[in-house]
């Protein structure tokens, strides 16, 4: 059994402005870096203002990841949405995949808000949801050249 732990992040910078790029790219980097050496893999997804972000592995390296997260400057608001144990990765390809480009028609609130009673569709099940989306259309991109 695997963890899986899904949070959200406002981001403490742009990420389509210059400067923004660059810090993102430096978080892809550091996370590939790292997740690679700790066993973990994972999909940021990137909007205007914001991060969801799934983190998959062995219990106590994504707690420990998780943690440093929370003391990272280039995040704040952060928001644990919810832990599962799970059979298999959903995104074992990746160290960290992440979104294409920044996903500014896809606002984060509906994401993560409560589900209505008797709806099964809750918000840690949304974002993994649009992090499969957006990992296959990384695929697709990838695939094209």
């Amino acid at each position: 059994m695997i963890t899986q732990l899904v949070y959200t992040s406002s981001a403490t910078f742009d990420p389509a402005s210059e400067e923004g790029s660059l810090h993102l790219a430096e978080i892809l980097e550091t996370a590939r870096r790292h997740n690679s050496q700790a066993g973990l893999s994972g999909f940021l997804l990137v909007g205007g203002d914001w991060f969801a972000q799934v983190l998959e592995g062995e219990a106590a390296a994504v707690t420990g990841l998780f943690r440093r997260i929370l003391f990272d400057r280039r995040h704040m608001n952060v928001r644990l949405i919810e832990t599962r144990a799970a059979r298999e990765r959903l995104f074992g390809e990746w160290a960290m995949g992440s979104t294409v480009e920044p996903l500014y028609h896809m606002p984060l609130q509906p994401m993560i808000e409560a589900s209505l009673p008797r709806r099964l569709d809750f918000p840690f099940d949304r974002i993994i949801a649009c992090a499969l989306r957006e990992a296959q259309r990384l695929r697709e991109a990838s695939a094209k050249g």
